[in-house]
């Protein structure tokens, strides 16, 4: 059952943002899988932390010659207030920039200056958060690993377990529940996915609809499934 699953990654301080064989293969940009909301597969985009090297390479740094001297970013801000670009997806954290702006000022620094400094800043802050959440996905991906091999649960189990554990949160879950597990990565650790099986399996019907074992075919009672020795008589 392979699947994607939706990853949070840390945001940037300057203020940013199937049935089948498992195992985390592919690249290290390779989102883990998700067993229990399979329909909730992601499109396999590009990653949210970047690496903006190259924008910052394309502002010129130092200190302003006779050509860029009349030029607005190659002067220190007479009111201390830096007028800085971040780039797309990443919102400016004016707060930040207005405390730091006195310290620029104090230093003499331009705002092409100080736009140079926000930008290797964001560069290795956008490193950071790939490495981070490349972490996360692995142990996620591993969870699901370790589920599959489980002796209880999985190996020859696994498909009666995830169909479960899927029938379970189906009838029980809410979508809250399906959120916090999809974007915790929760859904695919062993234990969770074991106690929800063991629901799955309570909730079932009784007997199948043509009869079973002596059934007739209904849903069993709440009571009765999970106080099965104080089921009334006849």
């Amino acid at each position: 059952m392979t699947l994607m699953l939706k990853i949070g990654r840390p945001q940037i301080a300057m203020s940013a943002e199937g049935a089948g064989g498992g195992g985390s293969g592919g690249g290290e940009s390779a989102a883990p899988e998700t067993i229990l909301f399979p329909e909730d597969a992601p499109s396999p985009d590009g990653d949210s932390g970047g690496d903006h090297h190259a924008e910052t390479e394309d502002r010129d740094g130092g200190k302003p010659d006779d050509s860029t001297r009349d030029d607005p970013d190659d002067r220190v801000p007479d009111d201390g207030r830096y007028q800085l670009t971040m780039p797309e997806g990443i919102e400016v954290d004016q707060e930040l920039i207005d405390a730091l702006g006195p310290d620029f000022h104090a230093l003499g620094l331009t705002n092409r200056q100080a736009q140079q400094l926000a930008d290797r800043f964001i560069e290795i802050q956008g490193r950071r958060g790939k490495a981070a959440g490349e972490a996360w996905a692995g142990r996620v991906q591993g969870w699901a690993d370790e589920a599959r091999k489980d002796r209880e649960i999985g190996g020859a189990k696994w498909a009666g377990t995830v169909g479960s554990a899927q029938r379970a949160l189906s009838r029980l879950g809410t979508p809250a529940l399906r959120e916090y597990l999809n974007s915790s990565g929760g859904g695919n650790h062993p234990e969770m996915i074991r106690i929800f099986a063991k629901v799955g399996s309570m909730i079932q019907e009784d007997n199948p609809p043509n009869g079973g074992a002596g059934g007739n075919g209904r849903k069993a009672e709440t009571a009765h499934l999970m106080f099965p020795k104080d089921a009334p008589k006849g």
